[in-house]
């Protein structure tokens, strides 16, 4: 009877612990450089963040990545995509950043680590896999759409409607325009082999573009700020869920 007794009790613990949910391990994300607001929007239980940026020895955080995100920030050196002429239209210069950022796309290319790009992010994508940047979009592409000014500002953008896989990597369905925040004077202009535009703003410049999914399962980027609209946003949601799908499969 006491044997009996036992087996039960095992048994029933076996097909508790079977039903219980599972908890994620912990995973990595690195954000080339952290800011809080990056943070918030990607913050989780089950998330360790790692600012490259403010770490020594970048070799030493790679083998850790489950996940990259390339930030927003400072202009991209012209020279890194062989143009000498825009240069004197740029802000400062981060070399270090620029290395940096090249070293953590070519890693998550390499190794199929979950990508996404944000603002920055975006044109680094597209010159790292051997695309070109608009230096100055007021000078080059004209005012039609405002993409900065003094600081942030709002315009609409066009869902391409040409892959509606990878559009749903960015944006939810059945809607084509969003109004998305923007504060950048660069901008992608030629577009590399293998990176799908699927969106663009009203003047034309890609605002939305996705590896093609035969050479990257998914590496995403937006020339705008998810992390900065409200925490409820379509896109924002959107884009969270589809990189931390990846990352705990």
């Amino acid at each position: 009877m006491k044997n009996v007794l036992i087996t039960v009790v095992l048994i029933t613990c076996l097909i508790s612990c079977l039903d219980s949910p599972k908890k994620h391990e912990t995973k990595t994300i690195i954000l080339s450089k952290a800011s809080a607001n990056y943070i918030d929007w990607i913050e989780d239980d089950n998330i360790v963040i790692i600012d490259a940026y403010r770490t020594k020895n970048m070799d030493s955080i790679l083998l850790l990545a489950d996940g990259i995100i390339l930030t927003g920030g400072e202009d991209i050196n012209p020279l890194e995509y062989n143009d000498t002429i825009n240069i004197k239209v740029c802000g400062p210069i981060d070399y270090r950043r620029d290395t940096l950022e090249r070293k953590l796309f070519n890693y998550s290319l390499e190794n199929n680590i979950p990508f996404i790009g944000i603002c920055r992010g975006m044109q680094m994508m597209n010159v790292a896999s051997g695309g070109t940047l608009y230096g100055d979009l007021p000078t080059e592409l004209g005012n039609k759409v405002i993409h900065r000014n003094n600081g942030e500002v709002m315009h609409e953008i066009v869902v391409q409607k040409q892959n509606s896989y990878y559009e749903s990597l960015i944006f939810p369905a059945e809607i084509d325009t969003f109004l998305v925040n923007s504060w950048h004077h660069q901008g992608l202009k030629d577009i590399a082999n293998n990176i799908q535009i699927v969106a663009k703003s009203f003047d034309g410049l890609p605002e939305a573009a996705v590896m093609d999914t035969s050479i990257h399962s998914f590496m995403i980027a937006v020339q705008f700020h998810p992390e900065r609209l409200p925490a409820e946003n379509s896109i924002a949601l959107t884009m969270r869920k589809g990189f931390f799908n990846l990352i705990f499969k």
